[in-house]
């Protein structure tokens, strides 16, 4: 009988419990005015969560000599995502989104970009995204990270198929509800 942490209903027990204390971290943050301090907290809150499904990630870091800051990064099948990460009063709009796609235009051939707005964007930026022709950026809102947090999608699934979407539909913004529809389809 496997007991202790090699124990898989530990295993799954502890990864469920540990979700629910970073979502009761992002609940509480929710609340809070202190904007700069929740872009900050969201990065290292991402990073747990892809850490926590067992998904390689780099930490913030600066590159180019310290000219450009990468809010985090991760690997999944092979493909690098540079990760931009806001949580400001407004939604975010194309401008915000340029930055990254410069950043993944001067990186390698396999990456790709996560843009993670809690608020979203406006309602031109999708549209906007599909006209350039770098196909590069899948975006994320608040909605499909409370998704996540509550176990309802795990992270490495819902990104493969956001890139699906993107790769074979042109789609930068396939949200958590539709994931979940679809699969209740199946």
């Amino acid at each position: 009988m496997v007991r202790g942490k090699d124990c898989p209903i530990y295993t799954k027990y502890y990864k469920w419990f540990r979700r629910l204390c970073l979502l009761n971290i992002y609940e509480t943050v929710k609340t809070s005015n202190k904007y700069q301090s929740r872009g900050y907290l969201l990065e290292k809150l991402l990073n747990a969560l892809f850490k926590l499904s067992e998904i390689n990630v780099t930490e913030s870091f600066r590159r180019n000599r310290g000219a450009e800051q990468i809010d985090g990064a991760f690997e999944l099948n092979g493909w690098h995502y540079l990760v931009e990460c806001r949580w400001r009063k407004k939604p975010s709009d194309e401008s915000n989104i340029s930055g990254l796609y410069a950043k993944v235009g001067r990186s390698g051939s396999s990456t790709k970009g996560l843009f993670l707005s809690i608020n979203g964007w406006s309602h031109n930026v999708p549209n906007l995204m599909k006209q350039n022709p770098e196909k590069t950026i899948i975006l994320m809102n608040g909605g499909d990270l409370e998704h996540v947090l509550r176990g309802q999608i795990e992270p490495g699934t819902f990104i493969r198929e956001k890139k699906k979407q993107l790769d074979l539909k042109a789609e930068p913004f396939y949200s958590a509800q539709e994931f979940l529809e679809s699969q209740s389809k199946k």
